[in-house]
């Protein structure tokens, strides 16, 4: 069966609407991939689908579920949850601007086979541009942008994509690049069935004794080829080599790049902040993977937490999530002082985590008290 919606931004006027039809068999992450380009947005953030008593996301191990069921978009269908013409739902996209969508299953029809899904009908206006703070700023650039002579004109309009146009949309080519991902849209006929009867080889598992004896049977000139050829193999292999064969040094310039990493999610040096924070996240990761040095991972989630809370001091109240992460983060910065053998690490650190609490006061949710509390979890106190 075919789902014809109707999808609008929530508190925009005029509305921001586009009517559209899917396949039923397809799964929620698919319908997120569809709504996003039939809306106009990125892909840059978090999303879900609330159904009320329960929602259907992308789980995030950075922010873990609140009291409500949360079911895996991949693997959830939409006709398993989506039954009767006139059925709605909330979809929420980017957690920080919190752009809300009513999602209205407006009809079920019959397939008809020489039409192609996902297919869009009909629309009106353009798509917020990302990240551009939610709906109550976009609603005010809107304004701005109606009036030449105002005073942040220039500035607006340096911020947006050049050509845009708020009354503008464009259903020819969306249709386009609807058609150009109908694969990655629609579910792939016996995509669980095994094309070949023969029994997969198992992968070959190289472990470290068996390559530490393969390495000791080789001659210096074949070692060094495979140390060069390791080193323009990625990124991370290059930096890795250049950590272990320069030391600090190397170490110092990584934690730099790694640092404006994790600042350009929460203040870029132009336009907003994307807030991914599992990108963040990946960014400290990696490093602490690269480096293997205890003591600069520590000041990467320490500027981290910092990070995330002069965010939340200069732009209110984000959301519980976001919320969660930044304390899970700092606790995560106390666990390793406490896990220090001496007195030192806490002494070098303690105004600095004691400073960050005192940032804190003041923010709602009970976020001031959760960071006094993981504070006072330290065992030299």
């Amino acid at each position: 069966m075919i789902y014809q919606f109707k999808v609008a931004l929530e508190d925009i006027h005029p509305s921001i609407w586009r009517r559209f039809q899917v396949d039923s068999s397809i799964t929620f992450h698919q319908l997120h991939k569809t709504l996003q380009i039939v809306m106009g947005w990125q892909e840059y953030h978090l999303y879900e689908f609330n159904f009320g008593s329960f929602s259907i996301t992308r789980p995030d191990p950075t922010f873990p579920p609140d009291d409500r069921s949360e079911l895996h978009a991949r693997r959830e269908k939409l006709h398993a949850h989506l039954i009767n013409e006139g059925q709605q739902v909330v979809y929420i996209y980017d957690f920080g601007d919190d752009w809300k969508h009513e999602l209205i299953l407006e009809k079920i029809l019959p397939k008809q086979d020489e039409m192609q899904y996902p297919f869009c009908l009909e629309g009106q206006r353009s798509c917020p541009p990302e990240d551009c703070g939610g709906t109550w700023e976009y609603q005010r650039m809107v304004e701005i942008l109606a009036t030449k002579s105002h005073p942040e004109y220039k500035d607006t309009v340096s911020m947006l994509k050049k050509g845009f146009d708020p009354e503008g949309f464009d259903l020819e080519e969306v249709n386009v690049q609807l058609h150009k991902k109908a694969s990655q849209l629609n579910q792939k006929a016996n995509s669980n069935v095994l094309q070949h009867e023969e029994t997969p080889k198992k992968p070959v598992k190289l472990t470290a004794a068996k390559l530490k004896k393969q390495l000791q049977s080789l001659s210096n000139t074949e070692l060094i080829q495979i140390v060069v050829e390791t080193f323009k193999s990625s990124k991370q292999a290059e930096q890795f080599l250049t950590v272990k064969l320069v030391g600090e040094e190397a170490v110092e310039g990584l934690f730099a790049v790694y640092q404006k990493k994790i600042k350009d999610e929460f203040f870029p040096d132009r336009g907003f902040g994307k807030l991914r924070l599992a990108e963040a996240k990946k960014a400290i990761d990696e490093f602490e993977k690269i480096t293997q040095s205890k003591k600069h991972t520590l000041e990467l989630k320490l500027f981290y937490v910092v990070m995330g809370v002069d965010f939340m001091n200069a732009y209110g109240d984000i959301d519980a999530r976001f919320y969660e992460n930044i304390l899970k983060m700092y606790e995560s910065v106390i666990e390793v002082i406490n896990e220090d053998d001496g007195y030192d690490l806490y002494e070098e650190y303690e105004e600095r985590i004691a400073a960050i609490v005192d940032k804190t006061d003041g923010i709602g949710w009970g976020f001031h008290d959760a960071m006094q509390d993981i504070h006072e979890a330290i065992r030299w106190l």
